[in-house]
């Protein structure tokens, strides 16, 4: 047993280091949700505070403001979600999934969600067609 936990232990390391760096991106994530979301307040008050009514593009540029505010946070709530599992966890299940789509099924808003998948898509696409070229090299 020594000798296999001796192998194991540099993708052991590599793994505790990638799980450490998606941490603080998550936390750097947050830090920026927590500046936008001050900036955000700001506009509003300057909005709210002219003279006159708001015009309908301030609302709805406000709305986006808002919208992208929530999907910072929820990508934050990602990688916690994603640095939370374990080594094992990460192994690609038989039907092909991909290890993080467990946390990408917990994102609550539909289009941030087609979006991560639709590049999770590409990226395991080009990652299959780069292993053929490299298989074909060899």
């Amino acid at each position: 047993m020594k000798v296999q936990e001796q192998a194991d232990a540099p993708a052991q390391a590599a793994f505790d280091e990638i799980r450490i760096f998606l941490i603080v991106m998550a936390m750097a994530l947050r830090e920026t949700v927590m500046l936008f979301e001050e900036t955000t307040s700001r506009v509003t008050d300057v909005a709210v505070t002219r003279a006159g009514r708001a015009d309908r593009d301030l609302v709805v540029t406000l709305q986006n403001f808002d919208r992208l505010q929530q999907e910072f946070a929820t990508l934050a709530d990602v990688f916690n979600e994603i640095a939370a599992k374990s080594r094992e966890s990460w192994l690609q299940g038989a039907d092909g999934a991909h290890p993080a789509e467990d946390a990408i099924a917990k994102i609550p808003i539909g289009d941030l969600k087609e979006r991560v998948l639709r590049h999770l898509a590409g990226a395991m696409a080009d990652s299959t067609q780069e292993a053929m070229s490299e298989e074909a090299v060899f």
